[in-house]
């Protein structure tokens, strides 16, 4: 999606090969494939170029329809750091996630190698601004092209051992007065003096609680598509094991569906 030559290969490509939808990508680590008020452009892409609407109006002549594919919260994964000095890498370190250790991805050295698990820097669904943040940006994009759909891709923690964001954190530990860090290191338990109800019943509250913060981002978005009177369909990309989905990276998309979310 960086020129007219290679999005005009790949549309082609989708009108001889019989498809009727596509999915292009306009939000990669951070930064626009499109034109935009709120972020930067992607630095390969011309300033007069937009590929986003290049991609519309080939797909409008091939009667192709068209859906944005936006990564949602995963924000970098270079081996360097970004060139953009605005970037929301610099300007809201505050918004990434932190591990279990409660070691932020912004203290992360990102020229060093990493575990084969580790797939870049995350925001975190748990700050209450980033899920702000990124229906707004999400709004901009359905509110300014007339897309047939919007894909969340990425839209997931990390992994299980991730989440604890000091402000998601505090925030729970003010609603219960218990630091999520010590459920996950297993101290509220039986064998520290915490019945075995409580135990149970406060694992289910923080799982409850980082599920439902990517559910309300869903809700948002929602909203914002409702709000502006568009026949836009809203998918993702989930983890296909439905218990796994929601033990490990916390996508109830079950629910999703069911509730028309998705």
């Amino acid at each position: 999606m960086i020129s007219k030559e290679k999005i005009d290969q790949a549309m082609a490509f989708a009108y001889s090969s019989g498809y009727n939808n596509v999915f292009v990508q306009v939000r990669g680590r951070g930064d626009a494939y499109y034109n935009s008020n709120i972020i930067t452009k992607y630095h390969k892409i011309k300033d007069d170029f937009d590929p986003l609407a290049y991609a519309l109006l080939l797909g409008k002549s091939y009667g192709i329809k068209v859906h944005a594919w936006v990564n949602t919260y995963i924000l970098w994964s270079s081996s360097y750091i970004p060139k953009d000095l605005n970037h929301l890498y610099f300007k809201h370190p505050e918004w990434l996630e932190s591990d279990i250790n409660g070691k932020s991805d912004k203290d992360i050295k990102l020229h060093l190698k990493k575990s084969i698990n580790w797939e870049g820097v995350y925001l975190s669904p748990l700050h209450p601004k980033v899920n702000d943040y990124l229906n707004v940006v999400f709004s901009e994009i359905m509110k300014n092209y007339e897309i047939d759909g919007i894909h969340l891709d990425y839209i997931r923690f990390h992994d299980e051992v991730y989440g604890f964001n000091t402000k998601g954190r505090e925030i729970f530990k003010n609603k219960y007065d218990i630091d999520p860090q010590d459920i996950a290191r297993g101290i509220i338990t039986p064998r520290f003096g915490w019945s075995e109800s409580f135990s149970d019943s406060i694992k289910s509250e923080w799982k409850d609680f980082k599920t439902n913060s990517i559910t309300e981002l869903l809700v948002k978005i929602n909203k914002s598509r409702d709000s502006l009177n568009k026949n836009i369909i809203i998918s993702a990309a989930v983890k296909p094991n439905i218990v796994e989905a929601k033990d490990r990276w916390y996508q109830d998309w079950i629910s999703w569906i069911e509730n028309g979310l998705l």
